[in-house]
């Protein structure tokens, strides 16, 4: 079985905790007026970060790439704006990870033309080759130490990728599994594996034959 290997990890809540933490910590005294959730990845590191700092007021905006799990992804866009005025406003923009920048990137462009009168940004992890540096980020990720980072809120769309990923040809459970390790470095338990197997069968992504699975 051929392929090219792409090494993950699944993130724990304990893990986005503790990276919550060391951003607060490294902001100290600073006091921000609202937090700016970059979607879908900041999302939830965005409440994470503002219940840390007290601030009620988030407002999102959306950027996307059109790629899919551990696979280059393509060029970002805003697909959904700011829509509040942030006018004389100290302003966090929050995602959960920089990979090539594009998205933070365009997360401040969009931020300043509502005329804050501070942005700054934060990530729970910062790849370095990424073209922009957070102001503040929990861990630095190097090439040494890559991964594809599987964030809770994120695990099931990716579990699904993945396991499709393997599927060049027809095979059995055990074979999934097989590349799964040793593609991925990746161990899916059981009962999360059946769960993510019916699923996509339910939405005609794999069909069952003769104890084999194939792709759709």
């Amino acid at each position: 079985m051929d392929f090219q290997r792409v090494p993950s990890r699944v993130v724990s809540w304990e893990e986005i905790e503790r990276w919550a933490e060391i951003i607060v910590e490294k902001i100290g005294d600073f006091k921000f007026d609202c937090v700016i959730s970059v979607i879908r990845g900041g999302l939830v590191p965005a409440r994470i970060v503002s219940d840390y700092l007290s601030i009620k007021d988030i407002f999102t905006l959306k950027t996307e790439h059109w790629g899919i799990t551990a696979t280059p992804d393509g060029k970002a866009a805003v697909t959904y704006p700011i829509v509040k005025d942030l006018s004389g406003r100290s302003v966090l923009v929050v995602d959960d990870i920089t990979d090539t920048g594009q998205s933070i990137k365009l997360a401040i462009e969009a931020t300043k033309q509502k005329n804050p009168k501070i942005v700054k940004t934060a990530t729970f992890l910062h790849i370095n080759k990424s073209e922009v540096v957070p102001d503040y980020f929990a861990e630095e990720i190097t090439a040494d130490n890559w991964k594809w980072f599987i964030f809770p809120w994120n695990k099931k769309e990716d579990f699904r990728n993945l396991i499709l990923g393997c599927m060049e040809t027809s095979m059995t459970r055990e074979e999934i599994e097989y590349c799964l390790h040793k593609k991925n470095d990746l161990f899916i338990s059981h009962r999360e594996f059946d769960e993510t197997l019916s699923w996509l069968e339910h939405n005609n992504k794999i069909k069952f034959n003769d104890g084999k699975i194939s792709k759709i």
